[in-house]
């Protein structure tokens, strides 16, 4: 008889307050001379709370820990949703058909080698797939929300690179809807790139003297998702960016979610710094404006976006919370804010997150915040 994947419910097993720094060094769920000769730990794990097994550098795991593989197989995808790096140090063909094919593989990879940043990716791709393939929420598409991506440019130059990072989203409900702010003739073609699309797609235009706040109001009202995303045109996106907002949106119960503008690329030095570090995972507000998500309901609750031409961001944390609402970060890989040195809404100088910076690295480097090769860097 096939047994089927182990489910879960998020509300349960979340990465929600994952400390970002390990204090355990490295753990195990059983005896240590049951592990192989080849594997090393520190001690063995006596707690079985998953907030407290985070705390491990990483878990070693092995068959013999475990009844059968059933139990065992539920056991490390709960663990790895929580956030607990996990390194399976056996080779067990059951226990690879009973996980998710991507989270066996990530299980299976040596952590020994990783330095903190790695880690910290390491498992945020490790609780992603967790969620994905084997929470009971997550796994069953036919449910999930439709989420509208608002997305609204006044800068032609620079749009066509987000339209491809929204044509790239795994998420597998999702539209778009571009607002064009500003004169049209400046946006010649962009009907056409638009069409050819993979999903579907909407165009609004506003006069360039509307506010933002209006400008997303006219897409709000364009969009038929129950969930509402906004994306900026001239920062990056990874493939997974739309999924990661809405499991933290499920997982965290927060009316708004966003992530922490944890990487930034500097145009005009040439530099990619690294921010904020162990800020994601948080009931905290200062969420980065080109990642926010609202539930249509939610938004319409507080009286739609503010019509104001700035903050926008800022005066929708306030609604939100002023309603009572919850403000939820999620991690900050897989986006990255770009600072061009034009027209950027907020306007601030480098020298900011330079003093925020906790590494900065010469040149593009968008493999930091967990990007593919992205091409050529963002020009001033």
């Amino acid at each position: 008889m096939r047994q089927s994947r182990p489910a879960f419910d998020l509300r349960t097993f979340n990465p929600v307050q994952w400390p970002v720094d390990p204090s355990d060094g490295v753990g195990t769920l059983g005896p240590l001379h049951l592990l192989p000769p080849e594997a090393r730990a520190d001690h063995v794990a006596r707690h079985r709370d998953p907030r407290r097994l985070r705390r491990y550098r990483h878990l070693v795991d092995v068959k013999a820990f475990h009844g059968d593989v059933a139990s065992r197989a539920d056991k490390l995808a709960k663990l790895a949703a929580a956030g607990v790096v996990i390194h399976v140090a056996d080779a067990d063909a059951r226990l690879g058909r009973l996980l998710d094919p991507e989270l066996h593989r990530l299980m299976s990879t040596q952590p020994d080698v990783f330095d903190a940043d790695q880690r910290e990716l390491h498992c945020i791709r490790m609780r992603r797939a967790a969620m994905l393939a084997h929470s009971s929420w997550a796994r069953d598409t036919t449910e999930l929300p439709w989420a509208s991506v608002l997305l609204t440019s006044r800068r032609p130059w620079i749009v066509a690179r987000t339209l491809a990072a929204v044509a790239s989203q795994t998420y597998p409900r999702l539209e778009l809807v571009l607002t064009l702010h500003g004169n049209a003739e400046e946006f010649a073609g962009i009907d056409a790139r638009v069409a050819a699309m993979p999903l579907p797609a909407t165009v609004v235009r506003v006069p360039g003297s509307a506010t933002l706040g209006s400008a997303l109001n006219a897409a709000s009202a364009a969009a038929s998702g129950t969930l509402l995303i906004k994306m900026d045109d001239d920062d990056l996106y990874g493939v997974d960016h739309v999924w990661d907002l809405v499991l933290a949106r499920e997982y965290s119960g927060a009316e708004l979610v966003g992530k922490v503008a944890q990487f930034v690329y500097l145009a005009a030095s040439n530099r990619t710094v690294h921010t904020r570090r162990g800020q994601g995972e948080l009931y905290r507000r200062y969420l980065a404006g080109g990642t926010l998500l609202i539930a249509r309901s939610d938004l319409d609750r507080i009286g739609g976006w503010r019509n104001v031409p700035l903050g926008v961001d800022m005066a929708l944390e306030e609604d939100v919370v002023q309603a009572g609402g919850g403000v939820y970060t999620t991690h900050g890989t897989g986006f990255m804010l770009v600072r061009h040195g034009r027209s950027h809404t907020w306007e601030t100088g480098d020298d900011f997150f330079l003093g925020l910076a906790d590494r900065v690295v010469p040149g593009w480097v968008p493999a930091m915040a967990g990007l593919v090769d992205e091409g050529d860097a963002p020009s001033r």
